[in-house]
């Protein structure tokens, strides 16, 4: 009897529609051979059942649930049923580039201290284009620093060590919408450490319609939930439910938050930067750099808003804010500078950040469509 492979790549699908088999198409082609692509089709009304059936190659396993479960319940159905020592995951309408599983596989092996390892990232809008790359931290004491604001990984990007993750109970089931996020932060918050490679070595597909607005609070009260128990667990604070979603509202939409609800959101992060556990091996100064940082992205984005409404007089006010607090930055002294201009500049500046974005993107593909 063969023995089993070292690596499962798992997919669970539900519909996967016309992306799926150019999906497919690019794990088959990985340099990596030796791997089983086991797909949970989580009961499937089109006709991905068929499209997955008609590569008829080996190295792909099927399993079919009895009823519609949703992902997070596939991803576990599927973590019992690998045979891979390794977890590669991979959504249904993203594209891995040749060498991925080469790569992670070699880095996880050489560094069994990570039992996750994620990577960067293309981003693809849903007709094909490739228009910017999705960079994630590679510093350890940055990804430490990350669960406070963001998912430091991406879910479709990631090699795992099945047997740790299993351990620790795989994905937390009441999350339909941020599994992933809560699973890095409840292992980081454990002890574990998570890394990615520098490697851009996926494409993930990014839609721009909104979702809907039940979606959305969903998603809203899973990403505070999760805040909350990374900011308790990780500083001697200990917030409320109510300040984990304006926490969360301060990166998505800083824009709706009232004047006093963002600073308010504002001054928690200063104090979880400042009330760090010990223990955390960060220095002083890369605290308060990362900081300026983090903040740099709700002030451009409420700026920018206030900016487009023609409030010259609070933009000015806003970006005053951060450069007096925080220091100098390019693109808010910019949005200053647009102040004193007709406001339709702010949208050429814009687009030209956005082609800017697009041509270093399709500079540096490598790989891309090979394989």
């Amino acid at each position: 009897m063969k023995s089993d492979p070292l690596v499962t790549v798992l997919m669970p699908v539900y519909n996967g529609g016309k992306y799926l088999r150019p999906t497919m198409e690019t794990i088959l082609g990985q340099t990596y051979r030796d791997f089983e692509f086991l797909i949970i089709n989580d009961c499937s009304t089109d006709d991905s059942l068929e499209t997955i059936r008609s590569f008829n190659d080996p190295r792909i396993r099927i399993h079919t649930n009895e009823k519609n479960m949703g992902q997070t319940p596939s991803l576990n159905v599927g973590l019992k049923l690998a045979r891979g020592k390794y977890i590669v995951v991979n959504d249904a309408d993203d594209f891995s580039l040749p060498k991925r599983i080469e790569t992670q596989l070699d880095f996880i092996q050489k560094h069994p201290e990570y039992p996750v390892v994620g990577c960067s990232a293309y981003i693809m809008d849903k007709d094909g284009e490739i228009n910017r790359v999705f960079r994630k931290p590679t510093d350890p004491r940055k990804i430490r620093l990350w669960i406070l604001t963001d998912t430091p990984m991406i879910h479709g990007a990631v090699i795992m060590n099945k047997e740790i993750i299993l351990a620790e109970g795989g994905y937390d089931e009441y999350h339909i919408t941020s599994q992933d996020f809560e699973f890095w932060s409840r292992m980081m918050r454990k002890g574990y450490r998570v890394t990615n490679v520098p490697d851009i070595l996926v494409v993930i597909r990014h839609y721009t319609a909104s979702m809907s607005s039940r979606a959305a609070d969903r998603q809203m009260v899973e990403a505070g939930r999760i805040f909350r128990a990374n900011i308790n667990g990780m500083t001697s604070l200990n917030i409320t439910d109510e300040e984990a979603v304006r926490h969360r509202k301060f990166f998505i939409e800083p824009e709706r938050l009232s004047e006093d609800e963002f600073l308010k959101a504002e001054e928690l992060l200063v104090r979880a930067y400042g009330n760090l556990k010990d223990g955390t091996g960060q220095e002083p100064e890369f605290i308060a750099e990362d900081l300026r940082e983090k903040l740099v992205k709700p002030y451009v984005k409420r700026a920018a808003d206030r900016l487009r409404e023609g409030r010259t007089a609070e933009t000015r006010r806003i970006v005053r804010r951060y450069l007096a607090t925080y220091g100098n930055n390019r693109l808010l002294v910019l949005i200053g500078l647009l102040t004193y201009t007709h406001r339709r500049s702010l949208d050429m500046a814009l687009c030209l950040h956005s082609w800017v974005e697009r041509i270093s993107a399709s500079l540096s593909q490598k790989g891309f469509g090979r394989g």
